[in-house]
C-alpha cells in the first residue's frame, strides 16, 4: 500500500499539464517520487498505452525544463496489482530550474511544499539564482568529464581532412582537451567518439506544439558528426518550388540554405555547454526554430551581436570548428541571417537565443513542387540523407517530409536498393535500413 502523499511523493492519476510544475519543484526542493496512475486515495488505476506515456513524459523533460534535467529525472515502468504505473523519480537539482515557456518568473519557478508546488517570489528567485551562480563563469575546459575512456577518432579525421597536422603526443593538450589536473573535460567529452549528447529535432504538424509527429535524435557521438546529421536532416526537406510565371522559370525553396546552416552551427558552437544544455532544432508547418542556451554573451549588446561582433561563448570550442571548416573568424554568422530575415529572426532572453526561419509561402498557388518524376535524383538525395540520419524512419515518414507519396518513396526505396546504395536489415517491422554508399 502507497503512503499517503507528503512532501517527498505526488500522487497522479493521469498525465496532465501539472507535470512540469511538480517535477520543478521537486528539483528544486529536496527531489521526490511521482507516481502516474495511482489515485490520491491511493487506488491502483494503472495507465493505459504507457509507451506513449513515457514518451510523452520524456518530452516534457526534454523540452519543457530547463536547464537540461535529464540526468536528474528518471521515469520507469512499474506492474503494481497487476497494472502499469509509471514511477518517476527526482534528485535534488545542482541550480535553479524552470519551465522554459515562462523563464524565471513566478509562473516557470517552484518549490515543493507539503503536498503542494508553491512559485517562488521574484526576490526568492533572484536570491536562488545569484547562489547557482559561481564568481568565476565555468568554463567547459574546466569541469571533468564524467566518462573516463574517451576516444577521437571521428574528430582527427575532420581534423584531417581540413589540413591539420596531428601528434598524438601533443593532441589533446592542443586542442584543450584535459583538466588542469590532467583529465578529460568536458569539451573532450562532447568531442568523443561517444557520449551523452543529445541534439533533439522535433517536427510538428501545426504551427504551434499541440500537434506532434516525431522527435529525431543525433547524438551519442562527435558533436561535429551530430550536428552535421542534424543539418542534413533538415536541409534533405528543403523543398523547392518552380515559379510557373517568370521567364525563365525560377526555383524558390523553403528557406535559405546559407542561413539556416550558419544559425545553426552558431547555436552549436555558442551553446552554453558547460551548464549541459543542449541545442535543438523545432520544425513547424511554417517555420523552423533553432534554441541555444545561455543568451547574448555579457560583453556584447544586442546591437553589437546582430551586427556580427564575435565573441565566443566556447573559444576552445569554436577553435576546434574554425580549424574543421564548420566556423569562420570574420563573424558573418548572424549578419548572413539578418541579411536574410531581419533582426527579428532573433528572440532573446537571459537565458537563451531562439532563431526562427520562416517558410517561404509567397506566391505559392503560383508554383509547383520538383516532383520525384522530373528531378528523381533529388528526391533519391534526401532520401539518402534522411537514411543517413536515421535508419529506422519509415515510408510514411519519408513521404510526410519530403512531400511525395508513399507509393513513391517505394519505387525510390527499391531503385536505391536495385542500384547497391542502401540495404534493409531485418525484417519490414523492427528492421533498418543501412546507407552503403
Amino acid at each position: 500500500m502507497f503512503a499517503d502523499e507528503d512532501n517527498k511523493i505526488e500522487l497522479k492519476e493521469i498525465i496532465n499539464n501539472t507535470l512540469p510544475k511538480e517535477i520543478v519543484a521537486f528539483l528544486n526542493t529536496d527531489g521526490g517520487t511521482i507516481y502516474i496512475g495511482i489515485s490520491k486515495n491511493r487506488t491502483v488505476i494503472g495507465v493505459e498505452n504507457i509507451d506513449d506515456s513515457l514518451r510523452t513524459i520524456s518530452d516534457i523533460i526534454t523540452d519543457q525544463i530547463s536547464p537540461r534535467c535529464v540526468s536528474f529525472v528518471k521515469p520507469s515502468r512499474e506492474v503494481i496489482e497487476g497494472k502499469n504505473i509509471i514511477r518517476i523519480d527526482v534528485n535534488k537539482g545542482n541550480q535553479l530550474f524552470y519551465i522554459k515557456k515562462y523563464g524565471m518568473s513566478e509562473n516557470g519557478c517552484y518549490i515543493r511544499i507539503g503536498t503542494s508546488c508553491r512559485s517562488l517570489l521574484p526576490e526568492e528567485i533572484q536570491d536562488r539564482f545569484i547562489k547557482s551562480l559561481k564568481i568565476k563563469e565555468t568554463n567547459i575546459i574546466d569541469i571533468p568529464s564524467r566518462k573516463k575512456q574517451l576516444t577521437f577518432k571521428i574528430l582527427k579525421n575532420y581534423l584531417l581532412s581540413n589540413n591539420n597536422h596531428i601528434s598524438d603526443e601533443t593532441f589533446l593538450e592542443n586542442y584543450h582537451l584535459l583538466t588542469n589536473d590532467g583529465e578529460y573535460n568536458y569539451l573532450a567529452e562532447i568531442l568523443a567518439d561517444e557520449n551523452d549528447i543529445v541534439i533533439n529535432v522535433a517536427t510538428f504538424s501545426s504551427s504551434d506544439k499541440t500537434q506532434y509527429l516525431r522527435r529525431e535524435e543525433f547524438g551519442g557521438k562527435c558533436l561535429l558528426l551530430a550536428m552535421e546529421q542534424a543539418k542534413n536532416y533538415i536541409n534533405a526537406i528543403n523543398q523547392t518550388f518552380v515559379n510557373l510565371e517568370t521567364t525563365p522559370r525560377k526555383e524558390i525553396k523553403m528557406f535559405d540554405t546559407e542561413a539556416f546552416e550558419q544559425a545553426w552551427i552558431n547555436a552549436c558552437v555558442h551553446n552554453k555547454w558547460s551548464e549541459s544544455n543542449h541545442p535543438g532544432i523545432y520544425v513547424f508547418n511554417d517555420r523552423l526554430e533553432i534554441e541555444s542556451f545561455g543568451g547574448i554573451p555579457r560583453v556584447l549588446t544586442k546591437e553589437q551581436f546582430l551586427k556580427g561582433k564575435s565573441e565566443p561563448v566556447n573559444k576552445q570550442l569554436f577553435d576546434i570548428f574554425r580549424a574543421c571548416n564548420f566556423a569562420e573568424e570574420s563573424g558573418h554568422g548572424v549578419p548572413s541571417v539578418v541579411k536574410v530575415y531581419g533582426d527579428n529572426a532573433y528572440i532573446f532572453t537571459d537565458f537563451y537565443i531562439d532563431v526562427v526561419i520562416p517558410f517561404n509561402r509567397q506566391g505559392f498557388n503560383k508554383t509547383t513542387r520538383r516532383n520525384d518524376r522530373k528531378q528523381p535524383e533529388k528526391i533519391r538525395e534526401s532520401i539518402m540523407d534522411l537514411l543517413s540520419s536515421n535508419g529506422k524512419i519509415s515510408r510514411k515518414d519519408l513521404a510526410l517530409l519530403l512531400n511525395v507519396t508513399e507509393g513513391s518513396i517505394r519505387h525510390h526505396l527499391n531503385k536505391l536498393q536495385e542500384e547497391g546504395l542502401i540495404k534493409h536489415i531485418g525484417p519490414d517491422k523492427g528492421g533498418y535500413w543501412e546507407v552503403l554508399k
